[in-house]
């Protein structure tokens, strides 16, 4: 009896050292892959701040594909990582921000052309754009008026309309009369610099599965300043009037790669631009980017860690981070 009492203890102790074993293991490669981690975001902070450097050595007048900035997609290997970085500026984007909250007649005028540029380029990505827009404004007025073919709370029977600002365009998808867009991604600012197709498996949004693009490709809820012409897609620029025809836009982006657009002068010498579609699009559009997304992925021994942030520029030598997020 004593020597089955014995025996017993001897196993449970075997079955012990053994558990406490894997768990000593297991504790060793939750801390080897909470260094890496960690060692990852350091490594991500260093290309952001990067970019914040990039940003300060730059003109604040225009912003175009020349600028140091707009180094395109970028595959780099940083301290024994493979890093991928990109810089984009907000500007380039369809800004969300500027659409008229106010379901007022007197509204400002101005920003009703941004309503009806949005219809124009939601209608052409595959949407209803009449109904997706008023959608999304009565998602963000501050009333709970529903608009014609519009969606207030009442549409919405397990959510709660927002009556503000879009945070992000992930919103975009819990929208009445939204889907993703049925087009693909823009191209790289600079040709030369190609999207890295050996990083899409990395990004959390589905769309690089596909080959297809996010709102967060032409619409932005950080940009704070006009449409850039010098940066914008063609899907963008092609909404701006109904003037904008696909040669129009052509021929502005063969222009814009010879020669950085300045101010209204430079517009008006693409041919197909005289001066009443000069006038008009002065009145959404600029040359400069004021808000830039910085997008960082860092991978060491299949960890990788993906950071994004927002900066806004201030001025040449102040630049404030507006949105920061890591996973």
């Amino acid at each position: 009896m004593v020597i089955l009492m014995v025996l017993a203890m001897l196993l449970l102790l075997v079955v012990f050292t053994i558990q406490l074993g894997d768990a000593s293991s297991n504790l060793h490669r939750l801390e080897d892959r909470t260094r890496q981690r960690e060692q990852n975001y350091q490594v991500a902070r260093s290309a952001v701040e990067l970019s914040v450097e990039l940003l300060k050595v730059d003109d604040v007048d225009t912003d175009s594909a020349r600028d140091a900035w707009a180094l395109g997609s970028q595959r780099l290997r940083w301290e024994g990582r493979d890093l991928y970085l990109e810089i984009r500026d907000e500007e380039s984007r369809f800004p969300i921000s500027l659409l008229p909250a106010d379901t007022k007649p007197d509204a400002d005028p101005d920003r009703q052309l941004y309503v009806q540029a949005l219809e124009r380029m939601l209608s052409k990505s595959g949407l209803a754009g009449a109904p997706a827009v008023a959608s999304l404004l009565d998602w963000i007025d501050l009333d709970d008026d529903v608009r014609t073919n519009g969606a207030e709370q009442g549409s919405y029977p397990q959510l709660t309309v927002k009556n503000g600002p879009l945070d992000n365009v992930d919103e975009l998808e819990r929208l009445r009369n939204w889907g993703p867009p049925q087009l693909p991604p823009p191209p790289a600012l600079d040709p030369s610099s190609p999207r890295l197709d050996e990083f899409k498996s990395m990004f959390q949004s589905g769309t690089a599965k596909t080959g297809l693009a996010n709102w967060g490709d032409f619409l932005s809820a950080y940009a704070k300043g006009k449409i850039n012409l010098n940066t914008a897609p063609k899907e963008v620029l092609g909404s701006l009037d109904e003037a904008m025809s696909d040669s129009v836009v052509t021929e502005l982006i063969a222009y814009r790669s010879r020669n950085v657009l300045h101010n209204q002068e430079d517009l008006k010498k693409i041919p197909g631009i005289d001066n009443d579609l000069a006038f008009r699009l002065n009145k959404m559009t600029g040359y400069a980017s004021q808000v830039f997304r910085v997008r960082v992925i860092v991978t060491s021994r299949e960890i990788p860690l993906e950071l994004e942030a927002m900066l806004e520029r201030k001025s040449q030598r102040e630049i404030v981070v507006r949105y920061w997020r890591a996973r």
